[in-house]
């Protein structure tokens, strides 16, 4: 078994800081996108009377995903707590 060293422990946290970083970027580009969907919904809703509370309904679930979305983002964008150290 490998023990983890200093050097490899600052590799993994480094490795962690931007993976996080990726996630927060990605669900925030998902949020955006989510965004334009419902906007795209609503649209349709004006012009299409007899499917409007159907598009209305689903631009409402985008929305919520989006929210969700820019929550996780911006948990994913904190700093991570610092470790304790060992021993």
């Amino acid at each position: 078994m490998k023990y983890l060293n200093d050097e490899r422990l600052a590799e993994l946290r480094i490795m962690g800081a931007t993976l996080r970083q990726r996630l927060g970027v990605t669900a925030a580009s998902v949020a955006e996108t989510e965004d334009r969907i419902a906007d795209t919904l609503d649209r349709l809703a004006g012009a299409r009377p007899n499917d409007a509370e159907r598009l209305r309904a689903r631009a409402t679930q985008a929305r919520l995903f989006a929210a969700e979305e820019r929550a996780r983002a911006a948990l994913y964008s904190a700093a991570p707590e610092p470790a304790e150290p060992a021993g």
